[in-house]
């Protein structure tokens, strides 16, 4: 298996699909694997009526943002905003 997580854990609303976690172990990446999980997931949400599809980044995960880029994916001007429950 080539996943290390549930493939594309997300949510979804009205107006957008979320997609938090998609990874694809070091030694299968490059086969297209995490495109190929991406995709379903566009169709998924397409099928449903939801016309976008956000992902969360880390900002400084050069790999994981240069992927979504070259699938046609864009920085979008938002801020998220957190706090560590004590």
């Amino acid at each position: 298996m080539f996943l290390d997580c549930k493939p594309c854990h997300g949510s979804r609303d009205a107006d957008r699909g979320w997609v938090y976690y998609l990874a694809v172990r070091a030694n299968a990446r490059g086969r297209g694997h995490g495109a190929a999980l991406l995709r379903a997931r566009e169709q998924w949400l397409h099928e449903r009526g939801v016309p976008k599809l956000n992902v969360m980044v880390r900002g400084n995960n050069v790999a994981a943002c240069g992927f979504y880029e070259r699938l046609g994916y864009v920085v979008d001007d938002v801020a998220v905003l957190s706090r560590t429950l004590d």
